[in-house]
């Protein structure tokens, strides 16, 4: 849902309504923009898509996205292989930015550029959110990027959230197996961490997912119940849910 609407079976102008209110950025820069055509033209497209603004008013629309990403106005004129990761990035938010949708999904948008720019960017989202009052839907491997960026955190295992909580009580307390032993991985310095949590076997083919428990089959807390019986999100903790058969989970003091 979204705003209360299903978006499932979303047609025609309902469906285009909705393509303007959420956007994405998408992970690979160099690869989501024409290389055929100019700044300009691709920051331009979105407006001419849904027949918005006078051409005039175009060229005004596209000079304040510009400025919104920190992008120069000398790069409009560029194609995007004249410039750098970075760069590309901007105009990717930008032109997510250029309908003014409530909702941007964010798939992986820092894990191709080097650190220096991926904090760059990360600060440049979170200037824009508080800005404009947007909400992210941030798909990413990297639990540090998640930790700093998102409110509210959903696991997957094999296609299916196993753990969704508030941020802080994620990190703090992870609860699921499986998020355990994501967290118990994340490197740290100068600061004694959790003791890592290794888990053993390969994992299984998403095409052919285990019966029960995805997870079981490397989970050193697996019993029969687990082999045969899928868990269901249940609430451990007052917006803290969990998708797991152990008891000690849901009777924690």
């Amino acid at each position: 849902t979204f705003d209360g609407e299903d978006i499932s079976h979303l047609k025609g102008s309902a469906l285009r309504r909705f393509r303007c209110q959420s956007q994405m950025i998408f992970q690979d820069p160099s690869s989501c923009l024409n290389p055929r055509r100019q700044i300009a033209q691709i920051l331009t497209e979105p407006f001419v898509i849904h027949k918005l603004y006078t051409p005039e008013q175009r060229k005004d629309k596209i000079l304040e996205l510009c400025d919104r990403v920190g992008l120069s106005h000398s790069y409009l004129e560029r194609y995007p292989h004249e410039l750098s990761g970075g760069q590309k990035q901007r105009v990717g938010i930008a032109r997510a930015l250029a309908l003014e949708p409530k909702l941007i999904v964010c798939d992986e948008p820092v894990s191709a550029l080097d650190v220096s720019i991926q904090a760059q960017v990360i600060n440049l989202l979170d200037d824009l959110q508080k800005q404009l009052n947007l909400t992210y839907l941030f798909i990413s491997h990297n639990l540090s990027v998640v930790e700093h960026c998102c409110r509210r955190i959903g696991v997957m295992y094999l296609g299916r959230i196993v753990e969704l909580s508030p941020a802080g009580a994620l990190y703090a307390a992870p609860l699921h197996p499986y998020t355990q032993a994501l967290i118990s991985a994340v490197p740290t310095i100068g600061v004694s961490g959790r003791e890592p949590m290794v888990l053993t076997g390969d994992l299984p083919s998403p095409t052919a997912p285990p019966t029960g428990c995805a997870f079981h089959t490397r989970c050193p807390y697996a019993t029969d119940r687990c082999r045969t019986e899928t868990p269901l999100l249940r609430e451990a903790e007052s917006g803290h849910w969990v998708a797991c058969h152990l008891d000690s989970i849901f009777t924690r003091p």
